[in-house]
């Protein structure tokens, strides 16, 4: 006897739609070098490179990529104490997480396991974010930021 798996919309918790995240922004890829990377998502893939700022805050160089509604976003550690580059010598080059868009940091913080400890931090595009503590699924982390830039 086969088990009836259960679709996405029966085994959700909280009914789609309903909660404070409104679509994916980016998904962060962490690189040593964006220098080396650019090439082949601008040349060969053809995306349109459509920012790249420092953030000072955690000490990175992000590189944006238009990919249809969402962004391709390289991260590379610009300082010798940033999160990424720890990260960066544990993992490799790859994946680091994934962003969402949020109306209000503090409603999506209140997801995380740990919601007494999220950070709030300046990231890219003027925009505020945070990260969501705690286990997440397939241990990819879970970046959220604000819908327009902040001041």
């Amino acid at each position: 006897m086969v088990a009836k798996r259960q679709s996405a919309e029966e085994s959700h918790s909280t009914p789609p739609g309903s909660g404070p995240f409104r679509r994916l922004d980016h998904v962060g890829i962490a690189v040593w070098s964006a220098d080396a990377v650019i090439p082949y998502y601008r040349d060969t893939l053809g995306l349109e490179l459509v920012g790249d700022e420092i953030a000072e805050e955690p000490g990175t160089r992000l590189v944006y990529f238009k990919a249809g509604q969402s962004f391709i976003q390289l991260v590379e550690p610009v300082s010798e104490t940033t999160e990424i580059r720890q990260w960066l010598a544990e993992h490799g080059e790859g994946l680091h997480h994934f962003c969402l868009v949020v109306d209000d940091l503090a409603s999506a913080a209140e997801v995380s396991e740990v919601p007494d400890d999220v950070t709030v931090f300046r990231a890219g595009r003027d925009r505020n974010a945070c990260f969501l503590n705690g286990v997440v699924p397939a241990s990819v982390r879970i970046e959220v930021t604000e819908t327009h830039p902040s001041r």
